[in-house]
């Protein structure tokens, strides 16, 4: 009895922690608007990072976006709309804010294939939802032929069609989510960030990136990343010096 009477008040003062926390995720965002509203921009990003500690909207992060902007950190805003976009691919403005972003970086993105255009279309969210569906609706036919067997005799494709759709389904969630995982991307955060030959401080420069510049990250050793520009430029860049688009 008390052992269960101890899991009933774990399992409260788990509830009422997730609501404090929502609550002041709450209030930091409002916070964070009412800075953006009256030209604080920096300190409104800083309130918007805060808020995202306690879990991350599509909304949040084009507001985040917005205010490294109004800051002049073109780096820190690319990497706030990418990430806005994975929640809400399909969001107007957010494209167009980055796409004007990227115009004052003067900077291409690496570019994409086929595959990864159209698996982007959906966040991941809506792949899973949809996978989801269509494996619900397997197991209700499933279910159904066990309740009333006659009404699906001699006749295959009730099983064979959703079935196929399901496996469909299922692969696709597969291949949205390797996309989403394996998609290494870094923003350059400094003015000019020294990209060097070789993962250490004393390796020569190879060149600079500016702020904003978008780069394939390949590998990593210890402090610094192997990283590609959409030229086709190699080389190895400091991690304090970009931000990631997966951390």
């Amino acid at each position: 009895m008390s052992h269960r009477l101890g899991q009933a008040l774990c399992l409260l003062a788990a509830a009422q922690l997730l609501a404090c926390s929502g609550d002041a995720s709450e209030s930091q965002f409002e916070d964070a608007n009412r800075l953006y509203e009256t030209g604080k921009f920096a300190e409104a990003a800083s309130l918007y990072q805060a808020a995202a500690t306690n879990g991350v909207s599509a909304n949040l992060l084009f507001n985040l976006g917005n205010a490294h902007f109004k800051s002049g950190q073109l780096g820190r805003t690319m990497a706030a709309y990418h990430r806005s976009l994975r929640l809400d691919p399909r969001n107007p403005e957010t494209q167009a804010n980055l796409r004007f972003a990227r115009e004052q970086a003067n900077t291409q993105p690496p570019a994409l294939t086929l595959r990864q255009r159209w698996l982007r279309n959906l966040s991941l969210g809506e792949w899973t939802a949809l996978a989801s569906a269509a494996i619900t609706l397997l197991l209700l036919l499933l279910a159904a032929r066990q309740l009333k067997p006659g009404a699906f005799e001699g006749n295959s494709s009730w099983i064979r069609l959703p079935a196929l759709g399901a496996l469909g389904a299922t692969l696709l969630l597969a291949l949205a989510a390797s996309d989403h995982f394996s998609d290494s991307r870094a923003f350059v955060i400094e003015t000019k960030a020294v990209v060097r030959n070789g993962p250490l401080e004393e390796s020569p420069e190879s060149f600079k990136a500016t702020d904003g510049t978008e780069l394939l990250v390949h590998d990593r050793k210890g402090d610094f990343l192997e990283v590609e520009t959409s030229l086709g430029e190699k080389g190895w860049i400091h991690s304090g010096d970009v931000e990631l688009l997966t951390p």
